[in-house]
Formats: C-alpha cells, structure tokens, sequence
C-alpha cells in the first residue's frame, strides 16, 4: 500500500513538473515559428525556369549569406524575412565574404578608420565571413573596395560578390524578383508576374476584382501578419497562399509543373545525403584497402556491401535531379562532378564482375570508391564554387553532340583519376619495398593493359590472369588498362568537341583555354603509351606518367574553368 501511495506522489510531482515546464516555456521567437512548407509546392520563374519556391529561395539567399544559415532559419524563410521585415537585418552579418586574407584585408581597413567597429564583431566576421551592412559602410572599407575593383586578377571578383549580394538584399529587389504568377495569355514564352505587378494591373481594371481576388487575399495577409509579427496569422496566411498560387498557375499554364516535380524539388535541396554517401564511400574504401593487404575475403565482402549502398543513394539522387531538371545532368561543374563519379561507379561493377575472378579484384572498386569521395566532399563543403542549384542551358548547348563530347570527356576524366589511384599505389608499394631494402624492385606486366588480360605467363614475363604475378605489376596492369581506355575515350571526345564546335561556333578548334589543355592531356597520355615501350622501367615511367596525366586532367578541369574566362566558362 505505501509502496502505491509513493508512486502516485511521484506521478503527481512529475505531472505537476512537467505542466510548470510547459507553462515557463516560452514560444519561439518570430519568425523560427513560422511553417514555410506549404510553399514547396509554389512555382518561381527565375532567368527562364520555373523553380520550387524553395529552390529559388535558396538560389538567391546563396549570393548573399553563401553557405551559412542566419539566425538557425532556413534560406527560404530568411528571403521572406528578409524581404517583409528588412529592419530586422540592419546591422546584422548577412553578407558573405569568401576569401580570409579578403576579410583580413577589410578588418585592418576597418580598423584604422575613423570610426571602427567592436573587436567583437571583427572577429566573429573573420570567423564566420559574415559582414554586416554597418561595417561595410564604414568609410575607410568602401574606399578600399572602390580601389580594390581595379584589381582585376585578385579582388574584382569578390568586390563584385559583394555589391551584388548588398544590392540583393534590397526589399525591393527581393519582391521584384519573387515572380510567382503565370502570363494570362496561357503561353509558356510570355513574362510571368510578381503579385505587386498583377495587384497594379488588375486594380487599373477593376478596383474591387482586385482586391477580392484570392492571391492577392492571402498575400496581403502574409505581409499584414508578417508586419504584426503574428505566427499563428502568418501560419495560416501561408498556407492559404500555397493553396491558391498553384491552383491559379494550373489554371492559366498547362506546364506548370505538377506538385509532385515541386515537392520533389524542394526535398532535394533540402536533402544533406551527398555528405553521407561520401562517409559511405569512405568505409568502404578502408574495407577494400584490408582486403588487399591482408586478404581477407570477409572485408572483400564488407566493402562491396558499403559501395552498393553510396552507389545505389548516387544513383537515386542522379535520376531525382534527372527528373525534377527534366535533363540529363551534365551542364554545369556540380552536375559534371557527380555523373563522371556516377560512371566511374558503373565502370567498376562491370570490370569487377569481368575480373572479380583474377588478382585485379578490389582495385576498381577502390579507385571508384575514392573517386566518388573526393568528388562528393568537393560538392558537399565547396556549395558557392559547385553550385547546385539549377540553371537554363545556353542556347549554345542544345546540340545532340554535346550530350556525346561531355559524357565522352567526363567518363575518361573519371578513368584518369582511377588511373592515377591504382599508379598512386604503385609507387607507394614500390617505396615500402624501397625501404625494406630491396634493389630489384622494378615490376611491370609484360603485355601492358588489356592485352595482359588476355596473355599468360609466357617468357617469364608477367600477366593479369597469372596468379604467380606479383601485386606490383598487378597494379601497373591496371594503371595500363585505364590508361589505353582514357586515351581512347580522350581521343573520341576531342573529335565530338570538334564536331560540336562547329557545330556551335562554326569552326571546329579555336585555342580556347579548355580546348588547349584537353589537347595536352591527350598528348600526355599518348607519351606514356609510348615512352613504355622504350623505357626499361616500365612500370615507374607509367605510373608517373599517370600521375602527371591526372594532375593537367584536374587543371583543366577546375582551374581552367574557375579562373580564366573562354568559350567554355558556363561549366
């Protein structure tokens, strides 16, 4: 009996505890209250696409906060926020700065001004790379930022950055650009409105229509709320609004997209999972390393389980954004670094069932593997340089042969970098031999690529199929077989870039910066297939060559395309 009495005055004291908890909690602060999701099946029409409300807003706070969140909200949230209460933002950090020597430029500018700002605050904008409007205003900074302009090799660029996203910032700007309503003429090709515009033209017409209309009730709704700083009212308006907005657009537009597309748009930017296929990789690429220096079959089978499951995620989030794009993915770097990965991975399956059998197992889905890694991680912490958001394809780029020339060049340029892992670890073997005291330590096959697929032991030379062929020249078999099917695809894309040049540009090779360094990674790779019949250690001079291979491939393919402006600058 006592025992029953002490639990129900336990049960009480913890129920009277857990209201008192409830009642002392305070509710949010506005707008971290306010539910945005009815808005993801809301259209946008940005530079001739129509978007997800949510994938434009994040398109556009982008350019201005860059990768950060300000004050924990979403970037959807903030552009409305923003936009309908700008005077929540005075004197707040919500400009990006990218570069620390940059912002350690501004902060010594700013501290020898006049009147400088708190230690506090310049610390937090080194930290963080957000600047507030207040600091940027200061005198001695906008006078360093107007010479600085003239800078045109080193701070052109992010001067530009930041008066671009200042002026973003504008309310004005802001609802200017939140074009929401379809032409009434129904066709695709004319100019959609902002509600503000529809609010204007229709008022010009009938006053009265105007404002009964349903749109404009439930904006002017979000924006009284928004002004009251109501979440319960701006709740409720919102989802009006999400509501009304894509019945109107269906109504006037039959390729409004369907909510489905919207919804599916919006999960994925919403959607961390490239950062987790990465992780995935990763624990797969430590199985595949135990399995071939220890050999055991067991973490054989462990990393084949990690790969399947981050090739199977890639492979989702490849036909996702196929779907909601409504185009093969291969415009823009983002989209040119997941598919070439995205190959590699199919590459990897396919010779690892062909040769899953011989001493070259582990070693494709290693090189896969790591590629998909690094590739991943670049556009997991790199969001502003490997945007991925959505962009029109220029009219330049409507050409059938540009599907074939950039699938061609992106799928050799994931053969390179698998090239250079198996050449990578190579060389690392042959120094841990090295080291170990060896002296002969030249091994190499003796076909060379595929062909020693093919040729057994015949001479005491060695071959893939042999199982007397030691790892080392295992790995230059490999680095081979890679090397003479990128030289081959290197030379079949450089003649469909010709074709689709002329094609585009009407001539087939004009020394563009891209074109000149494509062409020297083929002559690279054309060196090394014949400096290795000629030089006695072959194995070394391939695995250099490999090396050296990768290195122009990845000059090309993000120097070349960052820093200097030509014919190929919108990849």
């Amino acid at each position: 009996m006592i025992r029953r009495i002490l639990l129900l005055i336990a049960l009480l004291l913890v129920g009277a505890s857990s209201a008192n908890a409830q009642q002392t909690v305070a509710p949010p602060p506005f707008p971290a209250g306010v539910d945005i999701t009815p808005l993801d099946v809301v259209a946008v029409w940005q530079d001739g696409r129509i978007k997800s409300y949510d994938s434009f807003a994040r398109s556009i706070m982008q350019s201005i906060t860059g990768p950060r969140e300000i004050n924990g909200q979403s970037p959807p949230l903030t552009y409305l926020d923003l936009m309908l209460r700008p005077e929540a933002y005075d004197g707040a950090p919500i400009y990006f700065v990218k570069k620390k020597p940059f912002r350690a430029i501004l902060v010594d500018a700013a501290m020898g001004s006049v009147d400088p700002p708190s230690r506090e605050e310049l610390e937090a904008f080194m930290e963080t790379g957000l600047a507030s409007k207040t600091l940027l205003d200061n005198a001695s900074v906008r006078d360093l930022l107007a010479r600085l302009r003239s800078d045109v090799l080193r701070f052109a660029k992010p001067v530009d950055a930041i008066e671009a996203a200042v002026n973003l910032s504008d309310p004005t700007v802001l609802r200017r650009l939140l074009i929401l309503l379809p032409p009434f003429s129904g066709q695709y090709e004319d100019p959609w409105m902002t509600i503000d515009e529809y609010q204007v033209s229709s008022s010009r017409l009938d006053p009265n229509a105007a404002s009964a209309d349903p749109m404009v009730q439930a904006w002017n709704a979000v924006v009284a709320a928004w002004n009251r700083q109501d979440t319960a009212a701006a709740n409720a308006a919102i989802a009006r609004l999400g509501q009304v907005l894509p019945m109107a657009g269906r109504a006037r537009l039959a390729e409004y997209p369907s909510e489905q597309r919207l919804h599916l748009e919006s999960a994925y930017f919403k959607w961390k999972g490239f950062t987790w296929i990465w992780m995935i990789y990763l624990v797969s690429i430590i199985f595949f390393l135990m399995a071939i220096v220890y050999r055991w079959s067991g973490a054989r089978w462990g990393g084949i389980a990690f790969f399947s499951a981050a090739f199977m995620l890639q492979t989702f989030a490849l036909v996702l954004r196929w779907y909601v794009s409504g185009r093969w993915p291969n415009t823009n770097m983002f989209e040119a670094v997941t598919t070439s990965t995205w190959f590699g991975g199919c590459f990897a399956i396919i010779m690892e069932a062909i040769l899953g059998r011989t001493r070259v197992k582990n070693l494709f889905f290693l090189g896969s593997a790591a590629a998909s890694m690094f590739a991943l991680m670049a556009a997991s912490f790199s969001p502003l340089q490997l945007s991925p958001h959505f962009s029109n394809r220029m009219p330049v780029l409507h050409d059938v042969w540009l599907y074939i020339h950039t699938n061609v060049i992106i799928f050799s340029y994931v053969l390179i970098f698998l090239a250079f892992v198996s050449a990578g670890l190579y060389m690392l073997v042959r120094f841990f031999r090295f080291t170990q005291g060896e002296r002969d330590i030249r091994e190499h096959v003796g076909t060379g690529g595929i062909g020693s697929l093919i040729v057994r032991r015949r001479g005491g030379k060695a071959a893939l199929l042999d199982s007397r062929t030691s790892f080392g020249a295992v790995l230059d078999g490999t680095t081979m077989i890679l090397v003479e099917l990128s030289f081959i695809l290197l030379w079949a894309g450089l003649v469909m870039g010709a074709i689709w040049a002329d094609h585009s540009w009407g001539r087939p090779w004009g020394w563009d910066p891209k074109e000149v360094f494509a062409l020297n990674t083929f002559l690279i790779y054309a060196i090394l297939i014949h400096v290795r019949y000629r030089a006695s250690d072959k194995g070394l001079w391939t695995a250099f060559l490999a090396v050296v291979g990768c290195g122009v491939m990845l000059f090309n393919w993000i120097v070349i395309n960052f820093t200097i402006s030509g014919l190929h600058s919108y990849a």
